[in-house]
């Protein structure tokens, strides 16, 4: 399990590294008071790029919680993964890596960064609470309503991403479920400037390291994989 903070990473894994760097913060869970103070003392502690868990029944990367109740089903995770998440607020998303019949990739530009389209998962896309189709559903609205693309298939599932960040002084643990998509490159691209997007681009593959080198590191590690 690997969750990002902005270019800084957590993670967690069931034995000690091989290898420690100075820029490495390592703690072997004990209780969820010990794992919180680590927390602060990452943060507080700039030179820290990483923070390794040691957590001996390391988490699954899937899961599905009851998210229309105000309780969260931990059942797929360990104890360590369930401490960590009780200081934030979780929040499910879903979105796409869109392609179309040119093998161009579909990115928006926002926040001064490049990305890819995205949004929450909304109680309105469940259906007797099943995360997996709610995602499948979430995913394919916000695609459409980020770009303005008004048709989109799925292909497949990509591996999820989780990331932190804060929002109104409080701090977010979202997870996104990626769907791989295709679309026709025929289609009108609308931005969706009410949420701060501004641009919306197809991407031959040739011209794809400018994407990387301007996105987040979240990002990098889900499209380094498929596209390469």
């Amino acid at each position: 399990m690997t969750i990002y903070l902005n270019e800084r990473v957590i993670r967690f894994v069931a034995d000690y590294p091989n290898q420690v760097l100075p820029t490495d913060l390592v703690i072997k869970y004990s209780s969820a008071s010990d794992l919180q103070q680590v927390w602060l003392d990452f943060i507080r502690f700039e030179k820290y790029y990483n923070l390794i868990i040691i957590d001996p029944e390391a988490p699954i990367e899937f899961f599905n919680p009851e998210l229309l109740s105000s309780a969260i089903e931990m059942s797929g995770f360990s104890g360590a993964f369930r401490d960590f998440l009780a200081m934030f607020k979780y929040v499910p998303a879903a979105g796409g890596l869109v392609k179309n019949e040119k093998a161009e990739f579909l990115f928006i530009h926002r926040l001064g960064f490049w990305d890819l389209p995205k949004g929450k998962i909304a109680k309105k896309d469940f259906h007797k609470d099943d995360l997996k189709y709610a995602s499948r559903r979430a995913a394919v609205r916000e695609v459409m309503e980020e770009t303005g693309l008004d048709n989109v298939e799925i292909v497949r599932q990509l591996p999820c991403t989780w990331h932190i960040y804060e929002h109104k002084e409080r701090q977010i643990l979202k997870q996104t479920f990626w769907y791989e998509m295709t679309a026709s490159s025929q289609l009108l691209l609308v931005p969706q400037t009410s949420e701060g997007i501004y641009l919306v681009k197809w991407t031959p593959p040739e011209n794809l390291h400018c994407i990387l080198a301007h996105t987040y590191r979240s990002i990098r590690e889900l499209l380094v994989p498929v596209l390469f």
